[in-house]
């Protein structure tokens, strides 16, 4: 009897984002007038962690500001929750 092995594929070091588990992250905003509100960032990463930094990150970008119209965002606060 013959057996043929065969070889075993190592096991990828980063997944392609769309593998990765979607997150919502959520931070609450101020306006200029002082309304309250919030802006949340949908992100996809491995751990809570990872996806309220890449959030974060997000946050503070000129579309991010453009969409919330100034308001200030407080990122301390930011909570995530995994999207089923």
């Amino acid at each position: 009897m013959t057996l043929t092995a065969s070889p075993v594929l190592p096991t990828p070091r980063f997944r392609p984002a769309a593998d990765l588990p979607l997150w919502l992250v959520t931070m609450p905003t101020t306006s200029p007038t002082g309304a309250r509100g919030e802006q949340t960032f949908a992100v996809r990463a491995l751990t809570c962690t990872e996806a309220l930094t890449a959030a974060i990150t997000t946050a503070h970008t000129r579309p991010a500001l453009r969409h919330r119209r100034g308001a200030r965002i407080d990122t301390t606060d930011a909570h995530a929750t995994l999207h089923h």
